[in-house]
């Protein structure tokens, strides 16, 4: 299976739920906004005199690409145009772990209610529930301080922690993906216009002022300091897909190791290719590369790409994803809602002298280890 498993994740075993877990102040008192008993999540975002047409046209494209890529039962259920309304319906999937032996997940619906006004979109979450292994709950009976914390609010209850963690992490992830949509927040949007291919030799980071390709149309560019969403839940929770190679040949492999920094000045992203793997030999032979991230409605397309060689399989075809072009030449794929694109930096590859971890080392005795390949972030795409 084309997946390597990275970071080292220790799972403790459950308390009971009379003791607290000692968290964050972004937790706890006030992390769960109430109205009148409800939780009801909130965000204002200020589009500096836009007209109110062009607001909800804006926030109506943004609404329905994300109820479509989601793949579950959400879906725009009441518009009123000429008075700036949207209300969709919408079920997302809240991922505590996966590995290979399990998945860990919640079904999480809710109603996101949208009012657009001259210079100004105000969206709300509302009636969230949760469906937990055939259970099924409120965001009041289990998210709330009132049930969640205890009594000083200064911790939350092991039982409740989960769930209120991730539909934090959660809200808040939608909100800034809300706002570079909009352009709010120093994310204007990019007109996307045809552009002439940009040869590799050629390829340096765009600006956020060059429009993007015609494959790359409804993405904008994003600064490298502005990448959404915490790596290690995309890595290890999500994974990623290392594609490499070009127009006449390239290969993609599903991917749970790696990071992103700095190197030498540069804004820099980790990955790691066993040498058995067919995309390595693509590696090696190009300088520049994509890895993209992709919500859970492509999970089996991963799955499928984990799973089969293109050495011997049309992966594309059997995973169903759509090929795009980088202004590098390289390849990536327009499901996906962040593209890395990159250049290779450095490639150095792992000895088993270098394993300070004797459980590593042993896991991995008389194996062969991966190569780690650090490319310069040129290019950042999200949808």
């Amino acid at each position: 299976m084309e997946r390597n498993v990275c970071f080292l994740v220790t799972v403790m075993a459950c308390m009971p739920i009379g003791l607290f877990a000692q968290d964050g102040s972004n937790y706890l008192a006030g992390a769960v906004p109430e109205v009148d008993g409800k939780v009801i999540f909130t965000k204002e975002f200020d589009l500096n005199g836009t007209e109110r047409q062009a607001v909800y046209d804006r926030a109506y494209e943004w609404l329905d690409g994300r109820t479509e890529a989601n793949g579950n039962n959400s879906r725009i259920s009441y518009t009123k145009e000429e008075e700036g309304q949207l209300v969709a319906q919408v079920e997302e999937y809240l991922v505590f772990s996966n590995n290979a032996f399990s998945l860990d997940r919640a079904l999480m619906s809710y109603n996101l209610v949208v009012l657009c006004e001259p210079g100004r979109c105000k969206m709300s979450i509302e009636r969230i529930r949760y469906n937990y292994e055939d259970n099924r709950y409120t965001a009041e009976d289990q998210i709330s301080d009132r049930v969640a914390l205890n009594k000083k609010k200064t911790a939350m209850y092991r039982g409740n922690k989960k769930l209120r963690v991730k539909t934090v992490d959660y809200m808040e992830d939608l909100f800034e993906d809300v706002g570079m949509a909009f352009g709010a927040q120093d994310t204007a949007p990019v007109t996307p216009v045809a552009t002439a291919p940009v040869s590799p030799a050629d390829a340096s980071p765009t600006s956020s002022d060059d429009p993007p390709s015609d494959d790359l149309q409804g993405y904008r560019l994003l600064s490298p300091d502005k990448i959404p969403g915490n790596m290690i839940k995309m890595l290890n929770e999500d994974w990623m897909l290392i594609t490499a190679g070009t127009d006449a040949k390239f290969n993609m492999m599903t991917a749970s190791w790696g990071g992103i920094g700095v190197l030498y000045g540069k804004p820099a992203v980790t990955c790691y290719i066993n040498p058995t793997r067919y995309t390595y030999q693509l590696m090696e032979t190009n300088d520049f590369y994509t890895l993209t991230f992709y919500t859970e409605a492509y999970r089996d397309a991963l799955q499928y790409c984990g799973s089969n060689s293109g050495r011997d399989k049309d992966k594309v075809k059997g995973s169903g994803l759509t090929p795009v072009t980088t202004p590098s030449g390289s390849k990536a794929f327009s499901e996906a809602w962040l593209i890395i694109e990159c250049r290779k930096l450095v490639g150095q590859s792992l000895s088993h002298d270098a394993l300070f971890d004797e459980k590593v080392k042993g896991e991995w005795a008389g194996k062969q280890l991966h190569k780690m390949y650090i490319g310069e972030i040129i290019n950042v795409w999200v949808k």
